[in-house]
């Protein structure tokens, strides 16, 4: 299952990749669009972003959207050697590629997760029920592992994805975090049904 899985993320990065530039930017705007008026982002005060790398869906329109609503930003850091910190960022924030080639904040205020209200996922794949294929290191999983023990609204776990990432199925491991939702620009899939 193993083997099947890294194949499955090397076409699926290989499709995302393959978006030209002006659909990749397109993608951003759509799912700005998509998101800003949402009861969730609304709502949202302390909220989690990623930098776009590899071809993923950028959020980088709806953390300047963020940052003009005042919100508090923050990005992930990896720390250690297993470990997701979230760090603030603001406009003028330095940021330095980590050892995975991924732009992270250089310094700022540490946040627990749990503190966290909302929390945009990048992924490689996902299902209409938002099951969640991630680059295979678990960060994410590890970092919100207590949703699967003490499941409750906050925070908030929506994944960013390109239509071309959506699969029929996935298998589902008990270390994998179920997000909450999966915004594309052209529709908001929610753990029961999609909209």
């Amino acid at each position: 299952m193993t083997q099947d899985l890294d194949d499955l993320r090397s076409h699926l990065r290989r499709l995302r990749r393959n978006l030209p530039p002006e659909r990749q930017s397109s993608a951003a705007a759509g799912l700005l669009a998509r998101i800003r008026d949402r009861d969730f982002f609304r709502a949202g005060r302390r909220v989690a972003f990623y930098v776009a790398v590899a071809g993923e869906i950028s959020p980088a329109p709806l953390l300047r959207q963020a940052l003009d609503e005042k919100k508090s930003c923050f990005l992930p850091v990896v720390a250690g050697e297993h470990e997701l910190d979230f760090v603030s960022c603001g406009a003028a924030s330095s940021l330095v590629e980590n050892r995975w080639g991924i732009p992270e904040p250089e310094e700022g205020t540490h946040i627990e997760p749990r503190s966290l209200d909302l929390v945009f996922v990048p992924l490689v794949g996902f299902t209409r029920d938002c099951a969640r294929l991630g680059n295979g290191k678990a960060y994410y999983d590890r970092a919100f592992a207590f949703r699967l023990t003490s499941p409750g609204p906050r925070p908030l776990l929506v994944g960013l994805a390109h239509e071309c990432q959506l699969l029929e199925s996935l298998p589902v491991r008990e270390w994998d975090v179920p997000l909450d939702a999966v915004a594309t620009p052209e529709r908001i899939f929610y753990r029961a049904e999609s909209d």
